[in-house]
């Protein structure tokens, strides 16, 4: 019997069985899907105190999320970048330059003066600073600071930490339905078996309902689905993160963030129905998209033929009681609800904020364990991951930071760039980059499937390495390669390279509308 069975292995899930491995508990993570697969990969790929909340007076939370911030830049150093984001106002705009100068004020007096704080430029300097905004009507900005990361790759170093520390891992493979017995829930799992806990976290983002919490899960969650579009750097050439205000009254803002050779664009805001796996960029989104951002950056090549990719995700946001909200305006907090079977659900929160929901709703756990706590097992440790590393990471030296395989590994692995480049240069077919302005090298395909429980040609090229988000054949060139290390790994046989393939088409259709360019199979093959 496992102390804790966690059903999720989103980043939420990923935080809940990390904290509760490293107090002693033994941990299950179970997940329909793949790790990351839902909004955990989907998100803007930021790590931010939200600077939009202190206007819906959402203090707690800003402040909260700018500790957790500055927890993770000393916890995934490698993975959470600072960054200075550009915030202009323009004429007509919501918020003006003394409102955000304010605001940005009151933002680093969270931050408790951690770091560089806020700055202001006239629109002289702003130009200066961001040469592609436009000119007419601008008023001037603010600078401040936030951070980006990886999402998909944050959510499973996290996990990887959770199984260092003796939690097990079983993805695609989902939770049919829960069922409190004596000894604690039992878990049904597709296909027959049951898994058996003494307690259960149920943390499924947008998917949290009826299902596995009962009456306590109906509409606790509001969607919301958020797009992404991305595009050559040389199209949009930004200089850094900048924050346009979309127009009209509502709260909503977007970011154009810089990504090596890429520009991405987002995000949408708009309440969303229906299953969360179906949720893809429609066209019309597309055109919207580009047509607020192109009312600040009019040079741009915002123009629907240079989108390179796309990626689509629903939030789950707790659904406020009484009259429903815009999704906008919802609270970005967390609830935890306790379902039918006893299981806890953990609803809503932020991606920066993972680690504190965590800690929360394990300190949970470990008080309704202590009355049946066994005598001849240590007790559980008290939470240590506020001040606890994800990758124990040495430094770069100057000779590192001069190697080009090293560099273009150490963003996504840390000090495990080391040994990857280590095997590239030991198999030189290894060595080379997938596609030649993207840092993304051959050796990280094999690591992924031998190394990262990838099962599925999706799961390398969306998830560890983000090809389907950044090539323009959306990793196509690469795919056939993938899905033959993958049926290869798991001793099947030639047909099913090309249900791989299939299945991989499919994805990215649903989510971008566009078609992987992947190539013929070879004539002949021995098999």
């Amino acid at each position: 019997m496992w102390d804790l069975i966690v059903v999720g292995a989103g980043i939420s899930g990923a935080g809940v069985a990390r904290d509760a491995a490293r107090r002693g508990l033994t941990v299950l993570v179970v997940d329909a899907a793949d790790v990351a697969h839902g909004t955990s990969s989907r998100s803007s790929r930021l790590i931010h105190g939200g600077v939009r909340y202190l206007e819906q007076g959402q203090v707690g939370l800003v402040y909260e999320a700018l500790r957790e911030r500055a927890r993770l830049y000393q916890a995934a150093e490698h993975l959470v970048e600072p960054a200075r984001f550009l915030f202009p106002a323009y004429r007509g705009d919501r918020l003006g330059p003394w409102m955000l100068r304010m605001g940005l004020t009151l933002y680093d007096a969270l931050n408790l003066f951690r770091g560089e704080g806020h700055d202001s430029a006239d629109a002289q300097r702003c130009l200066e600073l961001e040469p592609l905004l436009a000119e007419e009507g601008l008023r001037g900005a603010v600078l401040y600071e936030d951070a980006v990361t990886d999402d998909a790759r944050l959510t499973l170093t996290v996990l990887q930490d959770a199984r260092r520390h003796g939690a097990d891992v079983l993805t695609y493979t989902a939770a049919a339905q829960l069922e409190r017995v004596p000894a604690g829930i039992d878990v049904h799992l597709e296909g027959g078996s049951v898994a058996h806990a003494r307690e259960v976290v149920v943390a499924t983002g947008p998917w949290t309902g009826r299902a596995l919490l009962g009456a306590p899960g109906t509409d606790v969650v509001l969607k919301s689905k958020g797009v992404h579009l991305v595009l050559k750097a040389e199209d949009v050439p930004v200089q850094r993160p900048v924050v346009v205000q979309a127009p009209g009254d509502a709260r909503r803002i977007l970011f154009v963030v810089p990504w090596g050779s890429r520009t991405y664009v987002g995000t949408t805001d708009t309440p969303y129905e229906g299953d969360p796996a179906s949720c893809g960029v429609l066209e019309q989104e597309e055109i919207e998209l580009l047509e607020t951002v192109r009312r600040v950056m009019p040079h741009a090549g915002l123009e629907p033929g240079n989108i390179i990719s796309t990626w689509a995700g629903v939030r789950p946001l707790v659904r406020p009681e009484g009259a429903a909200e815009e999704s906008v305006e919802v609270s970005r907090k967390h609830r935890i609800v306790e379902g039918d079977s006893g299981a806890l659900g953990l609803v809503g929160g932020k991606l920066t904020t993972f680690r504190a929901m965590a800690e929360e709703v394990v300190d949970a756990v470990v008080d309704r364990l202590r009355a049946q706590w066994p005598e001849d097992r240590p007790t559980p440790r008290a939470c240590s991951t506020a001040d606890s590393v994800l990758v124990p990471c040495e430094p770069l030296n100057d000779e590192e930071r001069a190697d080009g395989l090293i560099a273009d590994l150490w963003g996504r692995y840390g000090p495990a760039a080391r040994q990857l480049a280590a095997q590239a240069r030991d198999t030189p077919d290894l060595e080379p980059r997938i596609i030649d302005d993207l840092p993304y090298r051959r050796v990280e395909l094999q690591h992924a499937v031998d190394y990262e429980g990838a099962q599925h040609v999706s799961d390398v090229l969306r998830r560890r390495i983000p090809l389907a988000l950044t090539s323009r054949d959306l990793g196509g060139s690469v795919a056939r390669d993938v899905a033959t290390m993958l049926v290869d790994a798991r001793g099947g046989r030639g047909v099913e390279i090309e249900d791989e393939l299939e299945r991989y088409r499919d994805e990215m259709v649903r989510e971008t509308r566009r078609v992987p360019r992947i190539g013929a199979a070879p004539s002949s093959r021995a098999r």
